[in-house]
């Protein structure tokens, strides 16, 4: 017997009487069972089957499983329609690979973007349009930079499947120096000074001193006698340690999903993002792991023997603890992203919390290192003082 077979079960009176009239010596077969007295199941291969369904007797023949090419063919059989859509999606695929369905512009830089988006369009390369090949791509890209020879460096066009991938490097241009006017360095925020570096200016506070909000840190006076002497460009960076509150709430019930031993086989045909199941039977919880047999990287297709294991959702309550700790964590991530790279949170303490039957609500105060470094024309304070 090959690697196909039919799983079979005979039903009715006696039937061992039926298996030794027409199956046994008659046709190979393997893992026979006795369900009860009225049931056996065996395994046969498909011609067999076919033979046995045509026999006329009061026995009922019902099949249980059909196993390898027999499986696909049943499956095919039964769900027509559909595979002859995915056998035309197959060939339609073939007229739309050579079109280009997006375009993705590398470039930090809106204007270099739409620069870059503009000469593509005048070239003809556009969604829905035919992607040129790589040797009019280069004509393209040289022809390209030539015309703006002043604002791109380097040009590249590539091709994945039907997305062109277009990076750029901007031709940068020296420019003169930036002409800063005479400054203060201020604080940016009230808080503690735990750090202060200094280029240029005088340092009227030092580590450890409270400043608030405004407060001169760095001078750009240059005073002799009481007497302002000149002005300066302050340049240095300063770091405090300054405060935050921040509010959270958090869910006390969480859903979880449980992964059960159900596992069931499916063909799953994938075209443009949606997904076609051969066998419609099967519920949405099923957890797809996919064993591609086609895939096409042009156009976004693919055809997979998948395994489905089911799944159920558990709904889990948290304790106090559980809540708070989250919560708390919570709230650290929420500032931590506002944070750069060279700040970063000192400590944090819970300050007080509510809890109705849904959620908890936390308060936590953060001490947080943090650059307060502001600046201030030293003109606008002159300015402010005449007036």
């Amino acid at each position: 017997m090959n690697n196909s077979y039919v799983k079979i079960k005979i039903s009715g009176k006696n039937p061992l009487l039926f298996f030794k009239i027409n199956i046994l010596g008659k046709i190979e077969y393997k893992n026979l069972k006795y369900l009860s007295h009225k049931e056996i199941i065996l395994d046969i291969d498909y011609h067999s089957y076919l033979i046995l369904k045509n026999i006329k007797s009061s026995y009922e023949i019902k099949v249980i499983k059909f196993s390898g090419l027999n499986m696909i063919e049943n499956i095919i059989k039964n769900n027509l329609s559909l595979t002859i859509s995915a056998i035309l999606s197959i060939l339609f695929l073939f007229f739309i690979s050579k079109l280009c369905f997006s375009i993705d512009i590398i470039h930090s830089d809106r204007k270099v973007r739409n620069l870059i988006k503009e000469e593509l369009t005048k070239n003809n390369i556009k969604k829905l349009t035919l992607i040129p090949s790589f040797d009019k791509r280069k004509k393209i890209i040289d022809k390209i930079i030539k015309n703006n020879k002043n604002d791109i460096e380097w040009l590249e066009i590539e091709r994945k499947g039907s997305k062109l991938i277009v990076k750029v490097t901007q031709r940068k241009i020296n420019k003169e120096k930036e002409n800063l006017s005479n400054r203060h360095i201020i604080a940016k925020k009230s808080g503690i000074i735990r750090k202060i570096e200094s280029s240029s200016g005088v340092i009227l506070k030092k580590k450890n001193d409270y400043v608030n909000k405004g407060d001169i840190i760095i001078s750009g006076d240059i005073i002799k006698d009481e007497t302002v002497k000149g002005q300066v460009v302050s340049q240095g960076i300063v770091y405090a340690e300054v405060w935050y509150k921040v509010s959270v709430s958090y869910p006390l019930y969480y859903e979880e999903t449980l992964y059960l031993d159900e596992v069931k086989q499916n063909i799953i045909v994938t075209f443009f993002d949606k997904n076609y199941q051969l066998r419609k039977n099967y519920v949405d919880s099923y957890l797809e792991k996919n064993n591609v047999l086609i895939k096409e990287k042009i156009v976004p297709f693919q055809i997979s023997l998948c395994k489905q294991r089911k799944t159920k959702k558990n709904i889990q309550k948290l304790t106090k603890e559980e809540a708070l700790k989250k919560a708390i964590s919570l709230a650290q991530n929420k500032l931590s992203v506002k944070l750069n790279d060279d700040e970063y949170i000192i400590s944090k303490k819970n300050l007080n919390y509510s809890m109705d039957e849904s959620t908890i609500i936390v308060d936590v105060f953060f001490k947080v290192y943090e650059n307060i470094t502001d600046y201030k024309n030293t003109d606008e304070i002159i300015q402010n003082e005449e007036s």
